[in-house]
């Protein structure tokens, strides 16, 4: 499963990278989309820590809570493919 993971960190931005150099729109939809999950995930990791404080709970299990939110969780898995893929833009793209 491992192995299917790591390929999969490969293979995603690569294909996001080969689709974003044939349409601008796509590079713009991309970016949007990271926004939104960079929010969303901040929110609920800022949510989880407010309540973990106010609670005065320092609990291993209670900071890690938000690890199993799906507001958190799908937002960071695209993270986790969007950075990959900006460096291979960065790899691809033709600076002048």
């Amino acid at each position: 499963m491992k192995l299917i993971f790591l390929l999969l960190l490969l293979i995603v931005p690569l294909i996001m990278a080969y689709v974003a150099l044939r349409s601008r729109m796509v590079t713009r939809v991309f970016h949007i989309l990271a926004l939104l999950c960079f929010y969303s995930a901040a929110t609920v990791i800022a949510g989880d820590v407010y309540a973990t404080n106010a609670h005065m709970t320092t609990f291993t299990t209670e900071i890690h809570h938000f690890l199993l939110n799906g507001w958190f969780l799908y937002p960071a898995a695209y993270l986790g493919v969007y950075i990959p893929y900006v460096l291979w833009m960065s790899l691809f793209s033709e600076k002048s």
